[in-house]
């Protein structure tokens, strides 16, 4: 899609019906493929995807519609598979942060997030801690790379929500059902 172009969100329901259909989730995820759906083109950025949008309007809607729990398996085996580079790393920790954030704001996610996933993404990302230092792609331009970016976003949810990503002792808000 043109950068200039911001899709509808009736499109974007599509994109995320036709990336499931085509067992294509982790391009999906990662604006490969033509799956790449871009924010609002008045601002700038220069990241593969807009995660917010395709987590909302995508994937929760999908699943709103079907209430289908194959799309929340596939949306996790999507993160989980993502740990082949540091900007696929860095893709599955953003709709991962997504989800998490989603899961503690106003209005909630509709489901959360299974503790493997969570434990899955926490070692891809601690194991490529050197490489993601050294990506400098998007928002990684800064010295610490990716991986002072995702270290910046763990903050503001440990902060904010009072749990975190990387950290294994996290309470989750389905400890407390």
């Amino acid at each position: 899609m043109d950068k200039k172009t911001r899709v509808s969100n009736e499109e974007l329901l599509a994109l995320t019906k036709k990336a499931f259909d085509n067992n294509e989730v982790a391009e999906f995820l990662c604006g490969e493929k033509g799956y790449a759906v871009h924010g609002n083109p008045d601002i700038p950025d220069n990241i593969p995807t807009d995660f917010n949008r395709i987590v909302i309007n995508g994937i929760y809607k999908l699943y709103s519609q079907t209430h289908d729990e194959k799309i929340i398996a596939e949306f996790c085996k999507a993160i989980e598979k993502l740990n082949d580079t540091p900007t696929r790393i860095w893709c599955a920790y953003m709709a991962c942060w997504n989800q998490i954030f989603n899961e503690y704001s106003e209005y909630p996610a509709p489901f959360i997030m299974p503790e493997k996933t969570l434990e899955t993404i926490r070692a891809n990302v601690l194991n490529n801690e050197s490489a993601l230092r050294n990506c400098k792609d998007w928002y990684g331009c800064k010295n610490d790379g990716l991986w002072g970016y995702i270290n910046r976003l763990d903050c503001i949810l440990t902060e904010g929500c009072g749990v975190g990503i990387l950290a294994a002792s996290t309470r989750r808000k389905s400890d407390d059902q």
